[in-house]
């Protein structure tokens, strides 16, 4: 390095060394940079891959569903079934399995929908519930004032097993605050309950079925299964699970409301006047 007149000259063997530490710098960014955009790259990919994977799965439930529903598979049938589809996604049904569940629970219930729980063989609908006594417990609502819970109405109709799926009797029962208890049912009967909060919103509210009206014993719910579809597509995979009744629900003549100045019990073997 040579002073002259008080400026600074760099000799060539020391730019050399600099230009090298730049350029090395100007590399080393470029490598990091092209790093992150093959790696989002790679992300986006991923993540189209599983949007395409989802939805085989969901062809996967659907198609189980038809197999079910249209054309009388049983549900140990369901298992072997599988599909793929020309841009190689494909779908399994490994899960898919009877459910035996003896609680169901639904975590939010407003004052102005209805909560549907149906007790019937799905595989013959004429055939006795064996379901003798039903208890149903619940919690207030965020829009319930005071915190208090409101009252849950139980409205269900019976048909006589054996012989046309047609309701016979269709009679309400109010659960206050505390819960409720139905337990005059005939277990040789199938039955469509539905379950509505008065006011304001019930929480959390839990229904379990015994086998005979005297004692609370909770029984598994009859007909509930659980389908299963796994879909894959270019190594990403999406499972998808679903927890629905064997058959579709029953004709709309199981969700009226009747109106009258008579008793709301509605028995058409034993009708009662008008007062």
């Amino acid at each position: 390095m040579k002073t002259t007149r008080g400026h600074t000259r760099l000799l060539p063997a020391n730019i050399l060394p600099l230009a090298l530490v730049i350029m090395t710098t100007i590399l080393l960014a470029g490598i990091g940079l092209g790093m992150i955009v093959l790696d989002s790259f790679r992300r986006t990919a991923a993540v189209d891959a599983s949007i395409v994977a989802y939805y085989a799965a969901d062809a996967g439930i659907e198609r189980q569903l038809y197999e079910l529903r249209k054309l009388g598979t049983t549900v140990p049938n369901l298992q072997p079934l599988n599909g793929t589809f020309s841009n190689g996604a494909a779908w399994i049904t490994p899960t898919s399995t009877y459910l035996q569940a003896i609680l169901k629970t639904f975590p939010t219930t407003p004052s102005t929908t209805f909560q549907f729980v149906d007790l019937y063989k799905p595989e013959n609908l004429a055939a006795a519930a064996g379901v003798g006594r039903v208890d149903w417990r619940w919690s207030a609502g965020a829009d319930c004032p005071g915190g208090v819970a409101p009252d849950v109405e139980l409205s269900y109709t019976q048909w006589l097993s054996g012989g046309t799926v047609l309701p016979d009797v269709f009679q309400v029962d109010l659960g206050t605050v505390e819960g409720g208890e139905v337990t005059n049912l005939d277990p040789t009967k199938g039955y469509r309950l539905r379950f509505r909060p008065k006011q304001c919103t019930a929480d959390n509210l839990r229904v379990e079925v015994s086998p005979t009206a005297g004692s609370y014993a909770p029984m598994p719910f009859p007909g509930d299964i659980t389908v299963g579809s796994q879909g894959g597509y270019r190594g990403s995979t999406q499972s998808i699970t679903v927890q629905v009744p064997r058959q579709d629900i029953l004709s709309g003549i199981f969700s009226f409301a009747i109106f009258s100045e008579c008793q709301l019990f509605k028995d058409p073997n034993n009708p009662s006047a008008c007062p």
